[in-house]
């Protein structure tokens, strides 16, 4: 029997587990606590880590979490980032953490975007998004319906609106293959299908320790928390032939996911107009805690935000 969902995160089992392998498994060290609040966007009760930096503000830092995911789960990059003098929100976004979705919330994918840019256009400037794994294609579509953001960063361009990318990303390919079909000869039978995350994804690919493997498998807000299948039939209607963020894009890749490789992204990258940046990282799974990947992330991270607080938008030094 799943435990009851908690209300915060602060004390949670979910987050006390994390925060400690976090430690063992990487010597990752948070140094601040968010402060945690509910914000009514769009008709959802949406919880927001907010990281303050110890100063004003250079601007905000929107992150963006991927499919199964929640906010709490880029707490090394939120931290990194207040301290560098940013003021970082890590949103649950609908269906997924602490967030209470609207009545009518029907699992469709598109609404990601659209909270991810109203929360950007509540924020003064200048505004960044970052988006981790599905949460970085998320971004560049939340950036373009936004107009307030300045730039995006993302550790992966997922377009799952690709077949073979789909597959690709599933856990079983046989699975996501008869889940293709199944959407186009009985989407209203399929949507109603809830699964565990951890058995649609593989969720080992995560990280390459065992122990944050089984974390992100075995969670309840994360690989634990069952999800319709619509969700990932409205993930895969949505188009991204070319996908324009209208804002300077650094796409900063791990080196080693073996749950989106590096191609997968590059293709994606190569359809998107306008001012853009790629590094590999050296190592680094799908979310890459590793070292020397996350410190190569922070140090890129940290020259795309000093770029666009002083108005630059050439990144050729990214």
């Amino acid at each position: 029997m799943r435990s009851a969902r908690p209300d915060c995160y602060q004390g949670s089992v979910s987050w006390t587990r994390y925060r400690d392998l976090l430690v063992s498994e990487f010597g990752i060290r948070i140094t601040r606590e968010p402060e945690e609040v509910r914000l009514s966007l769009r008709g959802h009760d949406l919880h927001v880590d907010i990281w303050e930096p110890g100063g004003m503000p250079k601007g905000v830092l929107v992150l963006v979490h991927g499919g199964g995911g929640n906010g709490r789960i880029l707490a090394p990059l939120a931290d990194f980032a207040a301290g560098e003098g940013w003021r970082v929100l890590a949103p649950d976004l609908p269906g997924y953490g602490l967030t209470r979705p609207a009545a009518d919330f029907d699992w469709d994918y598109a609404e990601w975007p659209r909270v991810v840019a109203a929360l950007a256009d509540l924020q003064p400037a200048p505004v960044v998004l970052l988006g981790a794994s599905l949460g970085g294609l998320t971004a560049v579509q939340a950036a373009a319906l936004s107009g307030h953001v300045q730039g995006v960063i993302a550790t992966t361009l997922l377009d799952m609106a690709d077949a073979r990318t789909f597959i690709r990303a599933a856990r079983w390919r046989w699975l996501a293959a008869g889940a293709l079909a199944g959407f186009v000869l009985a989407p209203g039978l399929l949507d109603r299908v809830a699964l565990p995350l951890g058995w649609l994804a593989p969720m080992k690919a995560m990280s390459s320790r065992p122990a944050l493997q089984a974390y992100f498998a075995q969670d309840d807000l994360l690989g634990g928390a069952r999800t319709p299948a619509r969700f990932f039939r409205t993930l895969h209607a949505a188009r991204n032939d070319r996908p324009d963020p209208g804002c300077p894009l650094l796409l900063a890749h791990p080196g080693a996911d073996s749950w989106t490789p590096t191609a997968l992204s590059l293709e994606v990258l190569a359809r998107i107009p306008g001012e853009t940046a790629f590094i590999e990282l050296t190592n680094g799974a799908h979310l890459p805690l590793e070292s020397p990947a996350a410190g190569e992330l922070q140090s890129a991270v940290s020259g795309f935000l000093e770029r666009i607080a002083a108005g630059q938008a050439d990144l050729s030094c990214a």
